[in-house]
Parts: structure tokens; sequence; C-alpha cells
């Protein structure tokens, strides 16, 4: 799996995170899936924030976006079987918007 981690010094809401990475997901044919907590209620806790953003063309594949907001923590990554034509560099360059995004 290949990976970047991103800790935010200043939170972000799910809310202007997921419009972020909508309007990138726009400009790259592809589409944003929240997915766990965010679709769903679970027994257990946890605060953790996941989606799915895939390409709209076949074999584009899937990049994956995780956030814990407490600690900051955000993790976008693509896993080996899952990198196709676009997200094994599409993961990327959603975490360098995403690094834009935070700087000051």
């Amino acid at each position: 799996m290949k990976k970047r981690e991103i800790v935010l010094s200043t939170p972000m809401t799910k809310r202007d995170l997921g419009a972020l990475m909508s309007t990138w997901a726009q400009l790259e044919d592809a589409k944003v899936r929240p997915m766990g907590r965010l679709v769903g209620r679970y027994k257990t806790l946890g605060e953790n924030l996941h989606w799915h953003i895939t390409g709209n063309k076949k074999g584009m594949r899937t990049v994956k976006v995780t956030y814990l907001p407490s600690s900051g923590r955000l993790t976008v990554s693509v896993h080996d079987n899952r990198r196709g034509i676009w997200a094994g560099q599409a993961y990327e360059k959603l975490a360098q918007k995403i690094e834009k995004k935070i700087s000051p």
C-alpha cells in the first residue's frame, strides 16, 4: 500500500474536507463515496471518517481517505491491488491539494 499521512494543525470539519475532495474529484473525473461511520451506525465507538474516491472510467480504481478529527491525522492511500491507471498517482495529487489548502 502507498500512503501519505498529513497532520492538520487546524481541524477540518467533515463538511469542509468532503467539499474539498468533491471539487478535486470532479476535476479528476471521479466521484467521492462516504464509507463506514459516515453512512452507517456501528456498535463500537470511534471517530474515524472514511471516504473512497473512485474514477468514473473503467480501470481508474480507488483512492482511500481516512480522517481522525481529534488528532488531526489524515491518511490518503491506495492499495497495491487498487492502483489502476489513475489511483496510483492520484492519491499523491490529492495529498498535495490538501497540504496546499492547510498551509498558512
